[in-house]
């Protein structure tokens, strides 16, 4: 409460009001005091100076209490009014109190105008804190509903309790269509990738990736989602808020990208495929004329298996081929990063010359990691390529995998320093190796240290746009004439008993 009130009395009765001022300069003291008592100089005074209290008599000559209540309510109502009368009988205190006054006290009993003014001060001040939260409240409702993101926030079973109109325009349903029902089940995210959001939001109070979601048209749409997590004083989980924006189109142009980029890589195995495929074209060719021909039977079966066996080796490299150049746009799962580098591997030893050796080493218990498998393959064969790139007269290529605790770990593409369960896969090879003064553009897109018409530019800057979009970062070591070494750092997930999850499912 102010230590200094401004008070406009209204009394016509001068010993009245000196008799009123200096109970109060005993009570409350530091009280100023602006006396008028007729109509005209109440309302002149209300519009043109700031006041924190009205005291007025109830009957007056010309002008009584009741008219001025009515008044001080349409042109102040922020301001509390109590009557200090000594004619005013209980009837008339009932009314007036029903009419807007905060208080009345009798002239008689003055001792208690001091509390009776503190009171109504105090209930003035929470008013106005109350209502300065309301327009901070409407104003953010205001600005959530002008935004172009979906924001909603859902209590910790996952039920909808706000829905603000980013997120009618971005999916469709109305707030009173989603209030009240669970995300999970309006919105169709993808399980493991909701398992994921859930382990991390519970874990650190925040979450941030993206969803493939649907509308309510059924229409998927690819949003980046922020998450929020708050707590009651207790420390338990009270709600959860979600930004989403709606990324669908710029998803959509990468993936065209990332397919014209995969088709490159393709074309830069096309030697070695074509060559590899002529090889096991050829047992087949050979055993066809000679079934042709006619020949012995106890052969004949050892010739049907060599050509069988060449055919499958044909159709397996053409379907890994294959699978990689169509690729899964957009699509998220649980990934073993030791199937992915199975995969690599294979495709490698077909198309690859025999004068590099491949070496793989994975862990075993290797934790999986959540993230787009085709993607993750398009990682590793560029990785390889240029591995392969650089050892024209062969060498050594080795894959490794292992499981990665992190504490603090900075490298020169990653100096914000991380934390957490990682999975690293390893890419090495012995050759040329990167100059110390290429190292910081080698990510830069278009840039390239292969002669024209061998390169685009755009391998290793691809390679770490889809690791930054896995949440993960890049560790690199090279040497002129010693070989390269890339280090790929993904964060693990971890299966965790969430309550929150619990709840969710």
């Amino acid at each position: 409460m102010k230590s200094t009130l401004r008070i406009l009395h209204l009394e016509d009765n001068r010993t009245d009001a000196v008799l009123v001022q200096s109970v109060l300069e005993t009570g409350q003291p530091g009280c100023t005091f602006t006396r008028v008592y007729t109509r005209k100089d109440f309302m002149e005074a209300l519009e043109c100076e700031p006041f924190d209290l009205i005291l007025s008599d109830y009957a007056m000559p010309g002008f009584d209490g009741l008219s001025a209540l009515k008044i001080a309510v349409e042109r102040r109502p922020d301001i509390p009014f109590i009557f200090v009368s000594g004619t005013m009988g209980e009837e008339a205190a009932v009314e007036s109190l029903k009419c807007g006054a905060t208080d009345y006290v009798l002239k008689d009993r003055l001792a208690r105008l001091a509390a009776a003014i503190r009171q109504a001060v105090l209930r003035a001040e929470e008013r106005a804190r109350q209502r300065e939260a309301e327009e901070r409240i409407h104003e953010q409702a205001a600005l959530l509903d002008a935004a172009q993101d979906a924001i909603f926030v859902c209590d910790p079973a996952g039920r909808i309790k706000s829905w603000n109109q980013g997120a009618e325009r971005i999916y469709g349903w109305t707030a009173e269509e989603a209030v009240g029902r669970l995300a999970g089940e309006l919105l169709q995210p993808e399980p493991a990738r909701l398992q994921v959001a859930l382990q991390e939001i519970e874990r650190s109070g925040r979450w941030s990736g993206e969803f493939q979601e649907q509308t309510k048209s059924g229409r998927e749409v690819v949003v980046r989602s922020r998450w929020t997590l708050t707590r009651d004083g207790q420390g338990r989980s009270k709600s959860i808020m979600a930004i989403n924006t709606d990324v669908t189109e710029l998803r959509e142009m990468e993936a065209k990208f990332l397919r014209a980029q995969r088709m490159q890589t393709v074309g830069a195995l096309a030697g070695g495929i074509a060559h590899d495929l002529n090889n096991m074209l050829a047992p087949i060719l050979l055993g066809t004329e000679l079934l042709r021909n006619g020949m012995a039977e106890a052969n004949r079966d050892q010739i049907l298996d060599t050509m069988w066996k060449s055919a499958k080796r044909s159709s397996e490299v053409v379907r890994q081929i294959l699978s990689f150049s169509r690729g899964v746009g957009g699509k998220s799962s649980m990934v073993q990063l030791n199937q992915v580098v199975a995969d690599m591997v294979r495709l490698a030893q077909e198309t690859f010359p025999p004068a590099i050796e491949i070496r793989v080493k994975t862990d075993e218990d290797l934790k999986t990691m959540e993230g787009n498998p085709t993607q993750l393959y398009q990682v590793l064969l560029n990785l390889c390529v240029n591995s392969r790139d650089a050892m024209p007269r062969g060498g050594i290529l080795s894959i490794e995998t292992v499981n990665a605790p992190l504490k603090g770990k900075q490298t020169r593409w990653q100096p914000v320093p991380v934390s957490g369960d990682y999975v690293m896969v390893k890419v090495a090879d012995s050759g040329t190796g990167i100059p110390e003064k290429v190292k910081d553009l080698i990510f830069e897109p278009f840039f390239t240290t292969k002669e024209v018409g061998k390169g685009t530019g755009l391998g290793l800057s691809t390679v770490q746009g889809i690791v930054k979009s896995h949440g993960g970062f890049i560790e690199l070591e090279s040497e002129v004439g010693k070989g390269t070494t890339f280090c790929l750092f993904f964060p693990a997930v971890q299966h965790l008993n969430s309550p929150l999850l619990s709840k969710a499912e």
